[in-house]
């Protein structure tokens, strides 16, 4: 299998995606939405999309924001397995007709998700409660034709499905020990400005050491399910 990411923030990677897909044999081709890379779609069996601190709806202002957009939408149209993480789910909600709007509170931190939905769905191993990595302001109001797999206290759509290969993750379950000390780094005023729903970075280090490794083991199972076609 060979993978397209699409990075609209160079310091938001693919952390445990990238290591999962060398794991399976798999290889990966990283752009950055900046650079208006050509990305021919035929070359690819399956897109993700990374997270960024822009928002989904600035396509008109943010002309990278506007490429990043034009390539989700041809992403969904292939048929092939797309997952959307953060900035990126955002943008595929915002592709099939739903909405991005600004949270009550921002949610920083590792704070548990429900599931929400039973039976076959590329989430299904998910725990029907899980603690993961969340970094966002901004929420998905969701369209009819999508499926919502999770939620959070505060905020209604952790992750949903839209057909049979698509998988919009507003959470982090990709961080890595790495990639976590790239938020800390990259967006310390967040943390400063503190929260209801905001950890302390210490708390958010620590919360790696408790619950980073079954996240990992999760996110397997999932993209396992996910890139199966």
């Amino acid at each position: 299998m060979k993978i397209a990411c699409l990075q609209n923030f160079a310091e938001e990677g693919p952390a445990r995606i990238a290591t999962w897909a060398e794991d399976r044999g798999y290889s990966m081709d990283r752009f950055l939405a900046v650079n208006a890379p050509v990305i021919e779609l035929e070359d690819y069996d399956a897109f993700v999309i990374m997270g960024g601190p822009m928002s989904a709806n600035d396509a008109i202002e943010n002309p990278d924001v506007a490429f990043a957009m034009d390539r989700v939408r041809e992403f969904m149209d292939s048929g092939k397995p797309v997952l959307g993480v953060c900035l990126g789910a955002q943008m595929m909600a915002l592709a099939i007709g739903g909405r991005v709007v600004p949270g009550l509170q921002a949610e920083i931190g590792w704070f548990p998700v429900f599931k929400r939905e039973r039976g076959e769905h590329l989430l299904e191993a998910l725990p029907d409660r899980m603690t993961v990595f969340h970094w966002h302001g901004e929420q998905i109001q969701l369209p009819p034709a999508a499926k919502l797999l999770a939620s959070s206290k505060i905020c209604a759509v952790q992750a949903f499905q839209w057909g049979e290969q698509c998988l919009g993750l507003q959470c982090h379950v990709e961080v890595n020990e790495e990639s976590l000390s790239g938020f800390l780094q990259a967006f310390a005023g967040e943390v400063e400005a503190g929260g209801p729903t905001v950890q302390s970075s210490m708390e958010m280090v620590e919360g790696f050491s408790t619950h980073g490794a079954a996240g990992g083991a999760v996110l397997y199972q999932v993209l396992d399910r996910w890139s199966a076609r």
